[in-house]
């Protein structure tokens, strides 16, 4: 399991919600994570006659490989406008709430660049402005590569 988290829990005495993201690479496993979670809760209940249940499951962030597979040109270009940015350009796997994936499954491909943050989605989450500035180059080169090629 890549990803099972829970990320609100809030209630009171007669009632309680418990909201989760459910995060995987792989789409179809997001149905099994639901799944997984409604039979807990409906073992849980069995504990608790008259007791119910409601699970609201919604797509919130795809992975967006399953869509830039098919558009290497995004990727090949973002490498290029990092190398003219000066820096060394690495690939690795993301996951979850990117503006980059809603984006790309709104038919705009669009891959995660960087913006150089370090200890992301914590209290210390930080950027120092010559990361920025790389970033900024780094798109201006990117815009720069897709006008002479198109």
């Amino acid at each position: 399991m890549d990803s099972f988290t829970p990320v609100d829990i809030q209630g009171h005495v007669e009632e309680a919600q418990i909201d989760f993201i459910l995060r995987d690479f792989d789409t179809l496993k997001l149905a099994q994570y639901g799944q997984m979670l409604k039979e807990i809760t409906h073992n849980v209940l069995k504990n608790y006659p008259n007791s119910h249940a409601d699970f609201i499951q919604t797509e919130q962030y795809r992975n967006m490989n399953e869509i830039l597979k098919d558009h290497p040109l995004c990727i090949s270009l973002a490498m290029e406008a990092m190398k003219l940015a000066g820096l060394t350009p690495e690939t690795t796997s993301i996951r979850g709430g990117t503006d980059g994936s809603r984006l790309t499954f709104m038919g705009l491909p669009c891959p995660n660049i960087f913006a150089g943050e370090h200890a992301f989605h914590s209290k210390e989450e930080w950027v120092s402005v010559q990361d920025m500035q790389k970033a900024t180059e780094t798109v201006i080169y990117l815009a720069e590569l897709y006008t002479v090629r198109y």
